[in-house]
């Protein structure tokens, strides 16, 4: 293996400093990237993030994409195709194409 190998990337190690308890399944922004939380993550306490796989997440209901679209996490969680702006947080890949006024999505993280 190689000998600057650091970890696979799948999971990282979150302090939740939002002020705001995380719940499980709920996506958070870490940077620029989005990550999943594992377990519920009082405010305050560290707790597991998935950066990798797909999940299903609430999304801005209005909004349709196709397959593959890059998505991104808007100010209230919620999944978009909409980048705000240069510094727009990414959350993946839309794994499904989605239909007028559906609230969730799945998205593949990370890409």
């Amino acid at each position: 293996m190689a000998t600057n190998y650091y970890q696979d990337g799948n999971t990282m190690d979150w302090t939740n400093g939002t002020g705001a308890d995380i719940l499980s399944g709920q996506a958070v922004a870490v940077g620029n990237i989005t990550g999943v939380a594992h377990d519920d993550i009082p405010a305050g306490e560290a707790g597991v993030l998935h950066m990798t796989g797909v999940f299903v997440l609430p999304k801005v209901a209005d909004e349709t994409w196709q397959r593959g679209a890059k998505l991104y996490l808007d100010d209230a969680g919620l999944v978009t195709a909409v980048a705000a702006d240069a510094e727009a947080v990414v959350v993946g890949t839309a794994w499904i194409t989605n239909n007028p006024g559906e609230t969730e999505t799945r998205v593949r993280l990370g890409f």
